[in-house]
């Protein structure tokens, strides 16, 4: 990281929409809610799981394995982390953090950290995590959200933040060292901003509204 951002969690802001129920496209009941601290060891311990698996893949994080459990908690669990859970087996289907991209004067605009594991794919998930962090990190106080790098090779992930609204900003040629299969290429990465004031606000409240997130 290029900064050092301060420790500041912003979940008192958000506590009274959550948690969040509803159905996945698969018809799956799901709730989503925020990982509050102390964690619980035994979810600690799967997101690390499914964040060594999407490091190993090498198209969504700079990161390159193994990560501890320390380098882990320090990254991605930080600020305010969000899970989504099968209803009624409490398994973790995918997770999301929203915090500070920038320190100080900058820090109004957050960043967002999406995981899913590879089990749980193409059932909408990740479109279902995106679009609720728009509604929560302007709950939260945030003015835009802001992506540094989204290597091109993930391109599932492009398609789905710009048709959320997401605008490319900037583009960085040869961003990522990857190896697979023995051989080693670089990727580019795009850079995507949101300005939250396009979440639209209906008496004073963030649209659209928890009751129709999911």
């Amino acid at each position: 990281m290029a900064y050092v951002v301060d420790l500041e969690s912003r979940s008192h802001l958000v506590e009274h929409v959550l948690p969040l129920r509803g159905k996945l496209k698969t018809g799956q009941l799901v709730e989503l809610s925020l990982l509050k601290k102390p964690f619980d060891m035994g979810d600690f311990q799967a997101l690390h799981e499914i964040f060594e698996e999407i490091i190993e893949e090498g198209v969504s994080y700079p990161q390159q394995g193994p990560v501890t459990a320390e380098a882990f908690r320090v990254y991605y669990t930080s600020h305010d982390v969000f899970v989504l859970r099968e209803a009624s087996s409490r398994e973790i289907l995918g997770a999301f953090y929203v915090k500070p991209n920038f320190p100080g004067r900058c820090s109004h605009i957050c960043n967002h950290g999406f995981m899913v594991p590879s089990r749980f794919r193409n059932r909408g998930i990740g479109t279902v995590m995106a679009r609720h962090s728009l509604f929560l990190s302007k709950l939260l106080g945030y003015k835009a959200v802001y992506y540094n790098l989204v290597f091109t090779d993930n391109k599932h992930a492009i398609h789905a933040y710009k048709k959320l609204g997401f605008q490319q900003t900037g583009f960085v040629p040869e961003a990522a060292k990857v190896t697979k299969d023995g051989k080693t290429h670089y990727q580019d990465a795009v850079q995507l901003y949101f300005d939250l004031d396009e979440v639209k606000s209906e008496e004073g409240q963030p649209q659209p509204q928890p009751s129709n997130l999911l």
